[in-house]
């Protein structure tokens, strides 16, 4: 859902300048996995510089999916569901030399969920643009609904505030340290989880409850990256995030890149990633009696994940960029019964005109 997507990793980024150039995007991507979900996301996007300063961002992506997951269908609903996501982003940025501002709109419809996000921030250079300080503010309106029940409507609002602050460290190395405070207000399970109560494991359910979790959440990240040349044409990047938030969890993040340019026109990028969390303070993989809140959510339950990435960019022209991605990962489920684990993978494919 939206909320999961809140907190990403910081990028490593100086302040840009005005593009010189117009570019537009297309992309499509494959999801699959072992509990039965499949995602297929195509994408548009496009950034154009319309006067001295100002670019003009827009993209259009679709999530189509198709899931008998755990995570959405419980044994008290037995089946398929089928959806499809439509997503419209726009944005704009002004150069204001030394400080860039910017501004964007993303809109996002599916047949249970409507969202309206808001966003805006600056960013100022400082020492010849050796150092790069950053603050974006965002607001995100959300509706929950369920399919095939036109009683069921919860509202979810979500805000989120970061900083950054990048410098460069000498003319091989940036390094980033950046924070970000989200707090989420309103409906925040699922609609479609229900939750079994019964004696033990290897009992049969008693009832099933509708998942409750708490109507708030305050969550809070701290990134540190940094980003090394080795010799004339490759890097080395890496980033450790340490996450909490006041249901209990906490999270550890270790990210590494590696990136060469094995020719002109050839660039492969390596990358690796493991994730651990503990549960949710209200998490129990077995509830005896109906309790306040209850959830039967295999992300609040403790785990840990391993992702491994390769992708190839090739230029064919000077203009014309194309680029394969694959990505492997592995979750294991340390207390959650109905999935001890997960594998799958992340296949992708893209061109980028630049004009």
């Amino acid at each position: 859902m939206q909320l999961n997507r809140a907190l990403a990793l910081a990028v490593l980024v100086l302040g840009a300048g005005a593009r010189a150039d117009d570019i537009v995007t297309s992309k499509v991507q494959v999801y699959v996995d072992n509990d039965h979900t499949t995602v297929v996301t195509p994408m548009v996007q496009a950034s154009a510089d319309v006067a001295a300063g100002t670019t003009i961002t827009a993209g259009y992506l679709v999530d189509a999916v198709t899931s008998a997951s755990i995570d959405t269908v419980t044994q008290a609903s037995p089946t398929t569901i089928h959806d499809t996501r439509h997503q419209v982003t726009v944005g704009a940025s002004q150069e204001l030399d030394p400080i860039t501002v910017r501004a964007g709109y993303v809109f996002s419809i599916e047949n249970d969920y409507l969202s309206h996000t808001f966003s805006g921030g600056a960013t100022k250079d400082l020492f010849d643009k050796n150092t790069t300080l950053a603050l974006d503010l965002a607001l995100s309106a959300n509706t929950v609904g369920r399919a095939g029940d036109y009683n069921f409507e919860r509202t979810l609002d979500v805000g989120t505030l970061s900083a950054s602050w990048t410098q460069v460290i000498d003319e091989r190395t940036i390094a980033q340290l950046a924070y970000e405070l989200a707090d989420a207000s309103g409906y925040q399970a699922s609609p479609y989880r229900f939750v079994p109560v019964r004696a033990t494991l290897a009992s049969a359910p008693e009832l099933w409850v509708a998942e409750t979790d708490p109507d708030t959440r305050w969550r809070h990240a701290l990134v540190l990256s940094a980003n090394r040349a080795v010799g004339d044409a490759s890097a080395i990047q890496g980033d450790y995030r340490i996450y909490h938030d006041t249901w209990g969890i906490t999270s550890s993040t270790i990210g590494a890149r590696y990136l060469v340019r094995l020719s002109r026109a050839l660039e492969l990028r390596l990358r690796e990633r493991f994730y651990t969390q503990n549960a949710a303070s209200f998490y129990l993989d077995n509830y005896t009696t109906p309790q306040r809140y209850m959830t039967y959510d295999r992300e609040l339950s403790p785990l840990w994940s391993e992702t491994f990435g390769v992708k190839l960019d090739y230029l064919i022209t000077p203009k014309l960029d194309i680029e394969l991605k694959l990505d492997g990962f592995y979750y294991h489920y340390t207390d959650f019964p109905p999935l001890d684990w997960r594998i799958g993978c992340n296949v992708g494919t893209g061109v980028t005109l630049t004009y």
